[in-house]
């Protein structure tokens, strides 16, 4: 899973397991370039907003299997888990 909020935002709470890597910081490009574009991944956000540009930044970068879970409270809830600090 994928967390597109800022840090600050992350540390507030986030889905365990998550990483963090930050639309708005402007390396979000650079930072997939490390991951491999066959895997799966889920991203969320605050609202949807952000990873649904992230999810479509990602397929244009050639990833295959990127889904937009929405919001953090929206992707806790599809994958039945808990919003977690830790």
């Amino acid at each position: 899973m994928i967390d597109v909020r800022t840090a600050e935002e992350f540390a507030e709470g986030h889905l365990p397991g998550s990483r963090n890597l930050d639309l708005h910081r402007g390396d979000f490009a650079a930072a997939i370039t490390g991951l491999d574009p066959g895997a799966t991944y889920l991203l969320y956000c605050r609202s949807g907003s952000r990873s649904g540009i992230a999810a479509e930044m990602m397929r244009q970068a050639g990833f295959t299997d990127v889904t937009n879970l929405g919001s953090v409270q929206e992707a806790a809830d599809a994958l039945g888990t808990v919003i977690t600090t830790e």
